[in-house]
Formats: C-alpha cells, sequence, structure tokens
C-alpha cells in the first residue's frame, strides 16, 4: 500500500495501529535544513518528500496553488527580489482596471517569509478584488494544465493538498485579517456579497482541483484572537460547510489548519460544523490554549480525523526523552480516535532531527 493509500484510508476509516504524520513544509523551514538549504522559498516538493523519507512516518505534501498567470496573462503578477544584508525581499505586483495591487516579503535564513505590505488595507476600493475573482473564473478550464504538473511530482506514492485563500472571509488573501474584520463591520452587507461571490468562484476552482488529481483542499481560517462569534457565524461556518460540501461532491477531502488558540470556538461548536475531514491543531499552552486534549478531541466529530498536537516548543527546545513522553501523552489523550500524532505546526529549520525521529519510533513501537 503507497503511503498516499494508506494516509486516505486513515482520514476515511480510522486504523487500528496508531498513526504518525508530522508536518512537514509549507515554508517553516524543516526540510529546508534537511536539504542543506538556508532560504524556505528554495525548498522544492522534492526537498519535501526527501524530509519525510528521512524522518519517518506518513505525510502530507501541502502545495501552492500556481499562478494563473501562465494561462491568463492579465493574471501574471511582475516580481522582483533581492537581497539586503540578511533580508531578500520580494516585491509582487498586479495591475488591475481599477489600480495595482502590490505586496512585499521580507525572508530571513532559516526562518522563512513576513508580509510587511498587503495589497489592500481598509478603506481602499474592494473593485480589485471582485475584478481578480471574475477573472479566476474565466480561467477554471485551463486549471488541471496548472495543477497537473506539481500532482505528477508527488502522485502516486503520497497524498497532496492543494493550498490557496480558499476562505471567502480572507478575501484572497489581500488583505490582513485586522483589515479584513474592518472591512466586514464596516458595512456586513456588501462584504457577505463579496464573499458569496468569492465562495462560489472557489468551490468551483476546489471542484477543478480535485478533478486534476489533488487529494485535499486546505481550508484554514483566523483563530478567536481575530474572529468575534458573530463573524464565525456569519462567515466562516457557512462557507466552510459550502466549500467542504463541494469537495466532498467531487470526491476530495479537506485539510483544515488553525494553529490559533482555537477555544472557545472549540466549545462553542464551529469546528465540529465545518464539514472537515483532517484538522489541526488543538495545541496545549503555550503554543495553543487547549489544556486538555482528551476533552477536546471528545467534542469533535467522530468521522474527523484530527492532527497534533506536541508543541513546538518541546520539539525545539526538549530532548528526545522529553519528546517521546509528548508522543506517549498525545496517543493516551487520543486513544479511540481518528488521530494522528504530529506537532503543534510545521516544523522549524532549528528542530533538531532527533526530536521529531524520537515521535516517530515512539508511535510506530505502539503500533
Amino acid at each position: 500500500m503507497t503511503m498516499r493509500a494508506r494516509f486516505l484510508d486513515h482520514i476515511r476509516n480510522g486504523a487500528g495501529r496508531p498513526f504518525v504524520s508530522l508536518q512537514i513544509g509549507a515554508g517553516a523551514g524543516f526540510d529546508t535544513k534537511l536539504a542543506g538549504k538556508e532560504w524556505a522559498s528554495e525548498t522544492t516538493v522534492e526537498d519535501t518528500i526527501r524530509a519525510y523519507e528521512t524522518v519517518g512516518g506518513d505525510g502530507l505534501i501541502n502545495v501552492g496553488l500556481p499562478d494563473f498567470g501562465p494561462v491568463a496573462p492579465e493574471l501574471a503578477w511582475q516580481t522582483e527580489t533581492e537581497v539586503q544584508g540578511e533580508v531578500r525581499v520580494t516585491r509582487s505586483l498586479l495591475e488591475t482596471p481599477h489600480g495595482p495591487l502590490g505586496w512585499e516579503l521580507h525572508e530571513r535564513k532559516r526562518q522563512g517569509s513576513t508580509p510587511v505590505r498587503y495589497p489592500l488595507s481598509f478603506g481602499d476600493s474592494l473593485d480589485p478584488v471582485r475584478w481578480l475573482i471574475d477573472r479566476q473564473h474565466a480561467a477554471l478550464p485551463r486549471v488541471a494544465e496548472l495543477c497537473g504538473p506539481v500532482i505528477e511530482k508527488v502522485h502516486p506514492e503520497w497524498p497532496v493538498c492543494l493550498q490557496w485563500s480558499v476562505q471567502p472571509f480572507e478575501m484572497l488573501c489581500l488583505a490582513p485579517v485586522p483589515d479584513a474584520v474592518m472591512f466586514a463591520m464596516a458595512d456586513l452587507d456588501a462584504y457577505r456579497a463579496l464573499c458569496d461571490r468569492i465562495r462560489d468562484v472557489n468551490a468551483e476552482l476546489c471542484r477543478a482541483v480535485i478533478g486534476a488529481g489533488a487529494d485535499f483542499i486546505f481550508l484554514g481560517g483566523p483563530g478567536r484572537e481575530m474572529m468575534s462569534p458573530l463573524l464565525y457565524e456569519t462567515f466562516m461556518v457557512p462557507d466552510s460547510q459550502a466549500i467542504t460540501a463541494a469537495v466532498h461532491a467531487a470526491g476530495g477531502l479537506v485539510y483544515s489548519h488553525i494553529c490559533s488558540p482555537v477555544q472557545p470556538f472549540l466549545d462553542m461548536g464551529y469546528y465540529g460544523q465545518m464539514g472537515i475531514d483532517l484538522f489541526e491543531t488543538l495545541s496545549p499552552p503555550p503554543v495553543g490554549n487547549v489544556a486538555d486534549l482528551e476533552a477536546a478531541r471528545d467534542r469533535l466529530p467522530d468521522e474527523m480525523c484530527t492532527r497534533g498536537n506536541i508543541g513546538l516548543d518541546v520539539l525545539l527546545t526538549g530532548t528526545p526523552d522529553d519528546a517521546r513522553a509528548a508522543a506517549e501523552g498525545v496517543l493516551a489523550a487520543t486513544r479511540g480516535h481518528k488521530h494522528m500524532v504530529a506537532a503543534s505546526d510545521y516544523l522549524f529549520y532549528d528542530i533538531p532531527l532527533e526530536n521529531v525521529r524520537a515521535v516517530v519510533e515512539t508511535v510506530q513501537a505502539a503500533s
């Protein structure tokens, strides 16, 4: 059985043995280190696969949706990069009929990238967003051309998740979450209408990506430190239900990663209502705010698979014995549920390989 088949079977049916799948990739840097590189932006899909082979256990290869530019030239971002001392600065620009959209990212060696300028901030016109989502909709028939080459690098051995800004509230990630909140609260009806359009196009895009061979769609979302119950009930829950329904109808699965504090929204039942297939992470302090993993897991639907929840602080600063003890604690707390022992987030560059291997060996020894 391939890792892909084993991973998908565990998500859908559970397994009779403990399961370990540490999160590697997503620009966090652990695969960058194992590849002998320092800039996370230079990490390839092949580097991530080799990192999983080095660590052991099962893996999920998470890759970004390619830029639409090759199939829709009007959506091609113009990008330039320069190194300023210890910082690699990347600027991207997209011209729209309603004005330019511009990004600026700063990347440090062994630390990954941070946006320092978003294309939009509160008070700007949302017409560029409407134009952009409509142009993406027009390009949907050619999505397989974009995704096929990436998926072929991963299949048939590994499962693959395609990631982009699927959650409508996040407005294609063109504005930081606090600004999105301000846009929403300034005119809730207008923002709801914009999110309706983004939701509908992204649902079609999800179906196209699954049709091209992807196994998972990534569906994230802000935690409670940035959102209110009103916004979760108006946007996050119903939009997630619509997206997951589209993915499931196409034969795919939904993977959700929310690494910020999840309680009290977990206690309020929001995550259990979204239709998510693989959810992470129910992390303990100081990484998250879930004090009782067993109780938290019991609050979620039996059909949902969870993944986590060893704190990155343990893996970063602890010993292999600390990592083993943490893995044993997760196994005990999630016994009887569909769960994958993993970390509280994607593995940092500086996490020692021996700590990661200690987690894998502990879970495999319990099988």
